[in-house]
């Protein structure tokens, strides 16, 4: 009596991702590096530890990224996305105020918290994550459709005709960017417990600081 013949059972290819988990993992890697990133500091970082925190490997970080910098700037370039098509979009149609300007932003640094702490220790680190030529490319892109939206905004006659619109640009930086940079210290000093509420409450009084001031206005 013959064997009965038993197909033997084909094993596993390794080698690339197939496209359906292709975007699961690149986005699992994006997202264990702003975690870990915001933990520790950028020298302190393996791409190992990384990947072990992203369930993949090694070998995934260089097929997609190249290395830990390269990680690091598609983080970097990818976590203010939504941001730069705001910007984009309100060149083409300019916003009448700038409260959905901060709604945005605000929900977008709440959801990552640290994060504006993280881009500001690598920009002041000397051959860090984001070294010469990638600020000169990536930091304009995201600068010059926010001083267009502005000079749009100004010719449409929602900005004072007499504002700089270049020093106006540097002070949203700074009200947008300096809360969160105080946020370690806010319950400790102010008594300010920074939850989701208070951001909310602070996205809405910067608006209210640019477009209407925080001076009384003398009676005629």
């Amino acid at each position: 009596m013959n064997a009965q013949f038993t197909p033997e059972k084909s094993k596993k290819k390794r080698g690339r991702p197939t496209t359906r988990s292709a975007r699961n993992v690149r986005e699992n890697l994006i997202s264990a590096a702003r975690a870990c990133f915001i933990e520790k500091n950028y020298q302190q970082i393996t791409t190992r530890e990384i990947a072990a925190r992203a369930n993949s490997t090694m070998a995934m970080i260089h097929y997609y990224f190249g290395n830990k910098e390269g990680l690091f700037q598609a983080m970097f370039v990818e976590t203010f996305e939504p941001l730069r098509q705001m910007t984009r979009q309100g060149v083409e149609n300019p916003p009448e105020t700038f409260s959905e300007f901060f709604r945005q932003y605000y929900a977008l640094m709440t959801e990552y918290p640290g994060f504006v702490v993280v881009i500001l220790k690598c920009m002041l680190f000397e051959n860090g994550p984001l070294e010469e030529n990638f600020i000169h490319q990536h930091m304009r892109e995201k600068a010059e459709p926010m001083e267009k939206m502005l000079m749009k905004m100004q010719e449409k006659g929602v900005i004072n005709p007499d504002m700089d619109t270049k020093m106006l640009h540097i002070s949203i930086i700074s009200l947008m960017n300096m809360p969160f940079l105080m946020e370690p210290n806010l319950e400790a000093t102010l008594d300010i417990r920074p939850d989701k509420e208070f951001w909310q409450k602070m996205a809405e009084h910067q608006c209210i600081l640019l477009e209407q001031g925080c001076l009384k206005r003398g009676q005629a």
